[in-house]
């Protein structure tokens, strides 16, 4: 009991954080305050208790090693298994017993939680074997989760053994008793007994009307309040594993259709961190198994996958494509080949530019489906040229290019991609830049490294950033002419005047694509701190401060950037970061404003000025001592122990 008290005492706020991150300390804080643990006790591996949360939860919270390796680890029965609010607040409710000297019973050897959070069963605990609970027996190792399987093999046997006992009459009665006191079992039996009798359509139906009673309410979860309204889709899932099992895959295959066409609408009105998607998607794996065994010709097949991918707004189909991979008939691919086409030939053009990125894009991807059906069929003649004319309808230039790649014509690469720029590049910058890396890589093949550079070039002026301007100097060294071009790209960010003298070609005409105000002082300032130039860092910092638009992101750039050879200048930036965040009165802004003053703390302890530290801190305490939260998140600066 010593040693366990002296490990809690050690503990500091900041080891809570550690462990579990601002967010779930502080849930498992206000678990604590509102009294919902109970039952509080020392276990052989550390301190068990019970938590009430949406339901009632066993917790066991252990400390392992000492001072600067201490590691608290936990195990939880909730559905977060480990460092769970319900094992903060047990560890809170402990140390508060230290504090108030109360004494905290020791957990019987037979205690129940114990068996449970060990995975053993009454009849199965060896009293003599307390050794089991040696401290480097971690709750999440791989050894002790084996221990649990292995236990729940005996009262399998006993079952067994009880009902091997008794004639089919008795048995009769039971598993009737059984399922007329729990709902579930029922089911399983009539399902069961449906299939039995060969009335899949009762199923079916009964699947259908699972599916609809679920969808019939959105689902949603608020961690805050514990309150929540979750789908279940387990009993549809079993019921389709049970028409998988007896041979009925076109039942399977029909209900998953008709599940994902309701998936998608279903997943989009729900509040549940993608809950209902997973679950939907795990019945739909079963369906699409399915599809590879039904009766159904491959052309059904395969439509039906295409379809479902069409449909898919949520990633619920999984990895149908390997199910596509395995169908070799050609004569099939071929018959898609044309259904597609001729759907293709039938979809609406975008009339205006408000739909046009879905119009689109939902046409790439039937074009692509398209393309695959005429490799998968030998129909290759017919790839190019339908890759050429939606790339004019689309913009889809890439692909094109890439196939034109693929099939070793690279002089009508190069055009393809120059003519997909001119199209297309000043609407949809990001093709016009992966564009352009395909010429790059063309001219490279060819070594013509003057093209790159003014390829380079024209990507800075479209877009000028860090990244573009690496490249740019990339390319430029190739040439031997680095510092004239670093020159030239410094003077355009400074001035936005994009004349050249020297050995630079100037850049086509047209400014009116330059999107950026100047000076660009972001990306002067980017460039200063790549280069570890802390004076022009600071320099175009302070020039900066007349713009209104200035994000709180750049100036952590720049005060982390300075902070070695100004350390004062640095410390303005982080104080008023963080006073900022303390004003918004937001328990997410304190955290951030934490982060800051953690760097303020920093800089003061390497200027060996800690008076000045502790005399900013406490004026922050008073200046803000009402803000109870904000109070509560300066312990992890200070080191503050627990107790």
């Amino acid at each position: 009991m010593k040693n366990l008290e002296e490990d809690f005492r050690e503990l500091t706020w900041n080891d809570l954080t550690n462990w579990v991150g601002s967010r779930i300390l502080k849930r498992g804080e206000d678990y604590f305050r509102r009294g919902r643990v109970t039952n509080l006790r020392i276990a052989p591996k550390g301190i068990l208790a019970t938590v009430s949360g949406t339901d009632e939860y066993t917790t066991l919270v252990t400390i392992h090693g000492q001072g600067q390796h201490k590691e608290i680890s936990s195990d939880c029965t909730c559905p977060y298994g480990s460092g769970c609010k319900h094992a903060v607040a047990t560890l809170l409710a402990f140390s508060q017993a230290i504090k108030e000297k109360r004494k905290i019973p020791m957990a019987q050897l037979t205690d129940p939680d114990i068996k449970r959070m060990e995975g053993l069963d009454d009849g199965e605990y060896d009293e003599g074997n307390e050794d089991e609970y040696d401290d480097s027996d971690d709750a999440g190792d791989t050894q002790t989760r084996s221990k649990k399987s292995s236990a729940k093999s005996a009262p399998d046997n006993d079952i067994a053994e009880f009902l091997d006992q008794h004639d089919k009459e008795f048995l009769v009665k039971l598993v009737t008793r059984l399922a007329n006191k729990y709902p579930e079992v029922y089911t399983e039996l009539l399902d069961s007994a449906r299939l039995a009798g060969g009335k899949v359509e009762k199923l079916v139906s009964s699947i259908r009307m699972e599916i609809d009673n679920i969808m019939s309410e959105p689902a949603w979860r608020n961690h805050w309040s514990d309150e929540e309204n979750p789908s279940d889709f387990s009993r549809v899932r079993s019921m389709m594993l049970t028409l998988f099992d007896q041979g009925y895959y076109d039942a399977v295959t029909t209900i998953a259709g008709e599940l994902l066409e309701k998936g998608n609408s279903y997943v989009e009105t729900c509040d549940d961190e993608g809950d209902s998607a997973v679950q939907i998607s795990e019945c739909l794996e079963i369906g699409f198994k399915a599809v590879k065994r039904c009766e159904w010709p491959n052309v059904r097949k395969i439509m039906f996958i295409i379809e479902a991918e069409l449909q898919d707004a949520y990633d619920l189909c999984g990895n149908t494509y390997e199910i596509l991979e395995s169908i070799r008939d050609k004569s099939a691919w071929s018959a898609v080949a044309d259904d597609l086409s001729d759907r293709l030939a039938h979809l609406p053009s975008s009339k205006n530019s408000n739909d046009e990125f879905s119009t689109n894009y939902r046409r790439d991807r039937v074009s692509n489906f398209l393309v695959s059906a005429l490799e998968k069929s030998g129909r290759n003649e017919e790839v190019l040229p339908l890759c050429r004319a939606e790339a004019k309808i689309t913009g889809s230039w890439a692909r094109y290019v890439e196939r034109l790649n693929g099939a070793k014509k690279y002089d009508e690469a190069r055009k393809a991609a120059e003519e997909g720029i001119q199209q297309v590049g000043k609407k949809y910058p990001g093709i016009a830049s992966t564009l352009r890396e395909h010429i790059v890589k063309l001219a490279e093949k060819s070594g013509d490294y003057n093209s790159i550079v003014s390829l380079r070039q024209e990507e800075f002026l479209d877009s000028p950033c860090l990244k573009n301007y690496n490249k740019l100097i990339e390319a430029a060294e190739k040439i031997k002419t680095e510092a004239v071009t670093r020159d030239w790209a410094l003077k355009f960010l400074e001035t936005g005047n994009a004349h050249t003298k020297g050995e630079l070609k100037n850049p086509p005409k047209g400014k009116e694509r330059y999107s950026k105000n100047f000076p660009a002082y972001d990306v002067l300032i980017d460039i200063a701190d790549k280069e570890k130039d802390a004076d022009m860092v600071l320099h175009w910092y302070k020039k900066s401060q007349t713009r209104s638009h200035w994000f709180s992101g750049e100036h952590v750039q720049v005060a982390h950037a300075i902070a070695g050879k100004y350390p004062d200048e640095a410390l303005k930036i982080w104080c008023g970061l963080a006073e900022n965040q303390i004003a918004l009165t937001k328990p997410s802004a304190y955290e951030t404003a934490v982060g800051y003053l953690k760097q303020v703390r920093d800089i003061y302890r390497k200027t060996h000025r800690t008076k000045e530290w502790e005399s900013y801190l406490a004026v922050l305490r008073e200046t803000n001592k009402k803000k109870t939260r904000f109070i509560q998140s300066l312990r992890t600066l200070t080191g503050e122990r627990i107790i």
